[in-house]
């Protein structure tokens, strides 16, 4: 087998997690004007009714069939069994998701959205038809990156030259789910010809019997966590639209969230890279290999997390009124009660989908997150009736917190803390330092894309060279590898 390169997969990944925060981000100036606050809200709300479908459409098939194709890396055959088994078993839920969310349009439960309900059918459809799962089994991520890139630019094109007014948020939903189904589509010819070579070497004669039911226990034990995890990434969204009746709030919290979720994608991002290199790791036997990317992964989540939530600290209040516009001014506070969610988020992915899903070690990963679950649900209720929008930002991170402390305590016999968190304290005294000789520049600048520029540049320098006073070693096993491709491509 070819050996995959993980640093060039998280380059790819990089772009593509990115792209999906980011395009949103390019877009925000514009739309959170031509829509105002309620009608990004009243988008927000829909999509948030609308996760909890695409969520029952695709089951745990997403990080279960993952793994299940990267184990069989060595064995087209049994990769194009495990494929066609999954995308069988996935038409379930499917058609189950689609009768209720048109049920429910029916009788009238979604009121003023109801007309966003009816277009947003399509990201279920598209839910069925995602089969991204399959190049990230095989640790090919270059395919499924240039493809959304394409396509994800003609719907930003779109956007800009059809979506005008508060009226059009109609078009703007559709646009939205239009660039998801084709993205997936888009993939399935590359998929195909793979599945077709993986048919030709098998023994002549010889026919493959399918069995799609098999896949529906083990991902159904995924399934629990995911739906958990939207009552703390979503489940907030909706109770501020149905306990605040106040569309503008959901605004407010869609955009300074969208904003953070950027930056966290630079964390997470290399998660997904990990799964199946630590999954194939594990089925090796290689536990070694697997606590070795771990430990690293939990220094580059200090390393890269800590300083981008001091850093949203510093910029919110320059950043959200020349970007998003005066009618958001809410919205900063908001942001900064966001930042340590990169962090919180960041260790909770590695501790998670590094090392408990790769591990096999489903039920300890399902009750961390139906533990954030629970917490967030308590939590959202009574502190979003009392405190809007602000009140959901508070029990997110009182919940994300509950989740990564579950996780370590399910992983303390297997990891040891002083390599986990030794990393620590030099990302932070750095990014301390950066807030301490930022902040009065902040103070004295306005709102303006040069100086929120100028607080980013300021930042990063500050950070980057008491880094590498303090000679991180993360930092300068980076910097020499950077180095040194320099060197040979002179």
């Amino acid at each position: 087998m070819k050996n995959k390169s993980a640093k060039l997969n998280y380059i790819y990944n990089l772009s593509y997690q990115i792209l999906l925060i980011l395009l949103p981000i390019v877009t925000a100036p514009y739309v959170s004007r031509a829509l105002l606050p309620a009608g990004v809200g009243d988008y927000s709300l829909a999509f948030s009714f609308i996760t909890y479908f695409t969520l029952l459409a695709s089951l745990g098939f997403g990080y279960y069939a993952q793994r299940e194709i990267a184990k069989w890396q060595d064995s087209p055959k049994e990769q194009a069994r495990v494929f066609w088994e999954v995308i069988l078993c996935r038409l379930i839920p499917t058609a189950a998701s689609l009768i209720l969310n048109n049920l429910l349009i029916h009788i009238g439960f979604y009121g003023d959205i109801a007309p966003l309900m009816g277009f947003l059918n399509i990201n279920i459809i598209a839910t069925a038809l995602d089969i991204v799962f399959f190049f990230q089994g095989n640790e090919e991520f270059g395919k499924t990156t240039l493809i959304n890139i394409a396509v994800k630019l003609l719907g930003v094109t779109g956007i800009f030259l059809f979506v005008k007014t508060p009226e059009d948020v109609w078009l703007y939903t559709l646009l939205n789910s239009l660039v998801l189904i084709v993205s997936n589509l888009a993939l399935w010819p590359f998929a195909i010809a793979r599945l077709r070579r993986a048919e030709k070497e098998a023994p002549e004669g010889e026919r493959t019997h399918l069995r799609p039911l098999t896949h529906l226990l083990p991902s159904l034990r995924l399934f629990i966590p995911n739906i958990a995890i939207s009552l703390y990434t979503i489940l907030d969204k909706t109770l501020i639209g149905v306990i605040t009746q106040d569309s503008a709030q959901n605004g407010y919290y869609e955009e300074a969230e969208k904003i953070v979720k950027c930056a966290m994608t630079v964390v997470t991002a290399l998660g997904t890279v990990m799964i199946p290199r630590n999954s194939r790791e594990f089925a090796l036997g290689n536990t070694e290999a697997v606590e070795r990317n771990v430990y690293k992964s939990t220094h580059f989540v200090f390393l890269l997390g800590i300083p981008l939530a001091a850093g949203f600290v510093l910029v919110a209040g320059n950043l959200i009124p020349w970007f998003l516009g005066a009618a958001y001014t809410e919205s900063i506070h908001l942001m900064r009660l966001f930042a340590p969610l990169v962090c919180i988020i960041g260790l909770s992915n590695v501790f998670g989908l590094q090392y408990l899903v790769p591990c096999k070690k489903d039920k300890l990963f399902t009750l961390s997150i139906l533990s954030g679950a629970v917490t967030n649900l308590v939590l959202n209720i009574p502190l979003i009736y009392f405190y809007k929008a602000t009140g959901a930002v508070i029990a997110s991170l009182i919940s994300e917190g509950v989740v990564t402390a579950v996780m370590l305590f399910f992983v303390r016999r297997e990891l040891s803390f002083r390599q986990i968190f030794g990393s620590l304290w030099k990302p932070l005294l750095a990014s301390g330092i950066m807030l301490l000789v930022a902040s009065p520049l902040e103070k004295m600048l306005t709102p303006s894309i040069l100086h929120t520029l100028l607080l980013v540049a300021v930042g990063v320098a500050v950070y980057g060279i008491v880094i590498l006073i303090l000679r991180d070693s993360l930092a300068y096993d980076l910097l020499q590898k950077l180095g040194g491709k320099l060197k040979r491509k002179k």
